[in-house]
């Protein structure tokens, strides 16, 4: 059974290579350096400018800075990459997509809480109704700060690869790589988006792809492939990091889903209302509806209107029906197909060796 409590790999585990040491443990100097250039221009136009960028800034902050640890793993094994700075500049970029698509996931989701703060939406809602703004107004302003604010993330992400020096011949390759990122998240958000409308019934497989494409392509099978493609990899590597990544990223969300519904909230940072409030046709759901608790769960679902209560019924199904063991044995499904890829690639060692936590990393988490 997958244990969603153990340790999960840091800054200070990545290997040493080309690509220089990695940051202190959740400190990105590129991005952050990035994120404060765009609020000193943006002060010069409007306070409420600046703080949008603060805001970003703010949610930025905190991660697990998975995505630029990984672009610079998989660089620093190799002997024929770019130079730090350019790593650097790229893993960035990839964070700062990140960035941007949980904005935007809030204000999708309507959530209010990430990494135990406000969400940027719900802070920008509670200023407009500090200064009197009728609750719908304050979130209908705070949807739209929201939007403005990931649109700005998304199009900073683009610019940080474009400034950051690469080389003539790996630049498409790596523009081409963050757009298929991009492309595939906004595939799964659709999908799942798609899967939430009353009386969707989508099937297990199609969860599964809607799971994958939204965390597992922009998370790690990208940013993987980016930094081989920067350490100068030979195709067969990058190829294979790709097919690693997917294999792990859908892992990752698995459990994600699993955390949202079973999770600490202390621990977590977010809801374990929002996903069942919000109807989310997760793996957990998918499992559920083959069992003969489906028609409970649906009820309960469909309701929308859950509470404390309603919350508690859900897990108690979803317990019973054998769903959650479902999901759990899918993650570990997940990490025996990762390390099996692993086995049969022949990577660098330095880098099998951290990939192999991260795999880890990914599978058996709190949080």
């Amino acid at each position: 059974m997958v244990t969603v409590s153990a340790r999960q790999p840091t800054a200070s585990d990545a290997p040493p290579g080309r690509a220089g040491a990695p940051d202190d443990a959740g400190r990105a100097p590129v991005l952050e350096a990035f994120l404060a250039d765009a609020a000193q221009r943006a002060a010069a136009v409007d306070p409420g400018f600046e703080q949008l960028w603060h805001e970003l800034s703010r949610l930025s902050a905190g991660g697990k800075r998975i995505r630029p640890r990984l672009v610079r793993t998989a660089a620093g094994a190799y002997p024929g990459g770019e130079p730090a700075p350019v790593v650097e500049a790229v893993g960035a970029a990839f964070e700062l997509l990140h960035t941007a698509l949980i904005v935007h996931d809030d204000v999708i989701d309507q959530d209010d809480r990430r990494r135990h703060q406000p969400t940027l939406n719900a802070a920008a809602a509670a200023r407009a109704a500090a200064a009197g703004s009728a609750p719908e107004h304050a979130r209908q302003y705070g949807a739209s700060v929201g939007v403005i604010a990931g649109d700005l993330a998304l199009a900073g992400a683009y610019r940080l690869v474009a400034r950051s020096g690469i080389g003539p011949a790996r630049l498409p390759q790596v523009l081409d790589l963050l757009d298929e990122a991009l492309f595939a998240s906004a595939a799964g958000e659709l999908l799942d988006v798609d899967h939430a409308l009353p009386g969707a019934r989508p099937a297990s497989e199609q969860v599964l792809a809607a799971t994958c494409l939204k965390t597992a392509v922009y998370s790690f099978e990208a940013p993987l492939q980016a930094g081989a493609v920067l350490g100068g990899a030979p195709a067969e590597d990058v190829a294979a990091l790709g097919r690693l990544g997917r294999a792990v990223g859908t892992a990752y969300q698995l459990v994600d889903d699993l955390l949202g519904v079973f999770g600490d909230p202390g621990a977590t940072g977010k809801s374990v209302l929002s996903d069942l409030r919000e109807g989310k046709r997760t793996m957990l759901v998918a499992a559920a509806r083959r069992t003969p608790a489906a028609a409970e769960l649906d009820a309960v679902l469909d309701g929308r209107r859950i509470g404390e209560a309603e919350a508690r019924h859900a897990r108690d199904l979803l317990e019973r029906c054998g769903a959650r063991r479902e999901v759990e044995a899918l993650v570990e499904q997940c990490a025996a197909e990762a390390l099996a890829l692993l086995g049969e690639a022949g990577l660098p060692a330095a880098l099998d060796a951290e990939l192999r936590r991260v795999v880890a990393g990914a599978t058996e988490r709190a949080r």
